[in-house]
C-alpha cells in the first residue's frame, strides 16, 4: 500500500514539475515577443521621423527637415 502511495506521490511531483517547466517556457516566449514588439515600435517611430524629415527637407530645407522630423516623431508616437 505504501509503495502505491509513494509511486503516486512521485508521479504527481513529476507532473507538477513538467507544468512549471511549461509555464517557464511560455513566460520566456512571452518576454521575447514583448521585446520584438518594442523593437518594431521603435523602428516604426524612427521610420516616421525619417520620412517626416525627408518631406520637410523637400518643402522647407533644413528648417523644414527639423520640423518634419518633429512631426514624424509625434505621428509615430501617436500611431
Amino acid at each position: 500500500m505504501s509503495y502505491g502511495l509513494l509511486g503516486l506521490k512521485s508521479k504527481m511531483e513529476g507532473e507538477a514539475l513538467q507544468g512549471l517547466q511549461g509555464l517557464a517556457q511560455e513566460q520566456r516566449a512571452n518576454a521575447q515577443l514583448n521585446d520584438q514588439m518594442k523593437q518594431a515600435e521603435r523602428q516604426q517611430r524612427n521610420n516616421a521621423v525619417g520620412m517626416g524629415a525627408g518631406i520637410g527637407m523637400m518643402a522647407g530645407g533644413p528648417v523644414g527637415a527639423a520640423i518634419g522630423a518633429g512631426v514624424g516623431f509625434l505621428a509615430g508616437s501617436l500611431f
